[in-house]
């Protein structure tokens, strides 16, 4: 679908939180200054997924049937291959279990809460249980790896669901089941809320849109609502969300608990206070580097920022320009010295080549082999927001409180 709403599902983080910010983009395009968001390779790579997807599930294919194939998108060709087609047979092996007729690749009206808004559903359907209860499904591909999404307080899915319940006549339904489909950055993903839960988050919507529509808004940057934002990339960036981000080090919430130090006229980082500032470090690092290459970018344009200028960096690592003669040259003088030891190949590549497939040989017992010998590190402790869905880790002591 080449139309996009203006409240769009998938922007739905950010014009839900940062009212303010649909004006000023509606703004910035008008005045031409919005950078056009150029397809990449991996955005490609996501929509030739979605058309395996949405073939199979609409003609009862699997994603093997399509390894090998070419499918060009956004400009760019990609080859079908066994990984892609691992990656996409569980989440529709799991639509299959509910359903023999699911809705791909769905237009919605979005009207009755958001006027003259809409969106594409990836699958939805209801599955019947006489006699027991209804309930709506909704499943969305994700194949993206870099930013994992959480189904636990998803906006853009409770809108697609509000959605495809509409457009299938508003069946009545005692639960809904959101599904985010995501091979590649946490597999598949639920939250089941209920049908008056879903309505009573339109309700909030339509709220939303008046305040959008009358011009009661704000702009409230997060990490969410910012993340995809257009104005990011606009000339000068956006100033709400740069004072945002360098204020938050800098005592920005001054109602939060703290510890003075004596002799000192600064509040210590402490508790809550530094929280803020970890949960968001990744969002100003990130804002930094732009920073970055901005103030370079002008400097190397001939106009440096005040107190700046651009130099000659230091030399790079030093390559062959010829490598092939290069080797001649190492081997005639060194013989077997010349190459660094053997290493064999890396666990991913070794699946990729020796892991049997339905259209691969494969090399079966040396795999069965492999995985008895594989093995993987803990991982090291992380920090997350306290809803997050793993349970949090005891300290080492707690673990013996029971024991006499």
């Amino acid at each position: 679908m080449s139309a996009h709403a203006r409240l769009s599902p998938s922007a739905c983080d950010r014009w839900s939180t940062c009212t303010a910010s649909v004006a000023l983009i509606d703004k910035l395009q008008a005045g031409g200054e919005l950078v056009d968001r150029d397809a990449s390779e991996w955005s490609a790579e996501g929509t030739v997924a979605h058309e395996v997807r949405e073939m199979c599930l609409d003609f009862g294919l699997d994603p093997q049937h399509f390894v090998g194939a070419t499918i060009s998108a956004d400009g760019f060709t990609y080859v079908v291959d066994d990984e892609m087609a691992e990656h996409l047979q569980p989440g529709i092996d799991w639509v299959r279990e509910h359903t023999g007729n699911p809705h791909v690749e769905i237009r919605v009206d979005l009207s009755p809460w958001l006027p003259g808004q809409f969106g594409t559903c990836d699958t939805g359907w209801v599955e019947y249980w006489p006699g027991f209860f209804n309930a709506l499904y909704v499943s969305d591909l994700k194949y993206g790896v870099g930013v994992p999404v959480d189904a636990v307080g998803t906006k853009q899915l409770r809108l697609y669901a509000l959605g495809i319940w509409h457009w299938l006549g508003r069946p009545p339904v005692e639960k809904v089941v959101l599904n985010i489909d995501q091979p590649r950055a946490g597999g598949m993903k639920y939250w089941e809320i209920s049908l008056e839960d879903l309505l009573a988050f339109g309700e909030e919507m339509k709220v939303v849109y008046a305040k959008i529509v009358s011009g009661d808004v704000e702009f409230k940057p997060s990490s969410k609502a910012c993340r995809w934002c257009e104005v990011r990339k606009a000339p000068g960036g956006c100033p709400p969300r740069d004072r945002w981000l360098m204020e938050m080090a800098a005592d920005a919430c001054a109602d939060l608990p703290n510890t003075v130090i004596p002799g000192y006229e600064r509040q210590n980082l402490v508790g809550e206070r530094r929280w803020l500032v970890v949960q968001h470090a990744p969002d100003i690092r990130a804002r930094l580097a732009e920073l970055h290459e901005e103030s370079l970018r002008a400097a190397l344009d001939g106009n440096p920022d005040p107190g700046s200028k651009a130099v000659a960096g230091d030399l790079g690592d030093r390559y062959f320009k010829d490598a092939k003669k290069a080797e001649a040259l190492l081997v005639q003088a060194l013989g077997e010295k010349a190459f660094k030891p053997k290493q064999i190949i890396g666990i991913t590549e070794i699946e990729k080549l020796v892991k049997p497939g339905k259209r691969k040989q494969g090399h079966p017992e040396t795999w069965e082999q492999l995985l008895t010998l594989v093995d993987r590190a803990s991982g090291k402790p992380k920090l997350v927001d306290e809803n997050h869905l793993k349970p949090a880790l005891t300290p080492l002591a707690d673990e013996f409180d029971d024991l006499d």
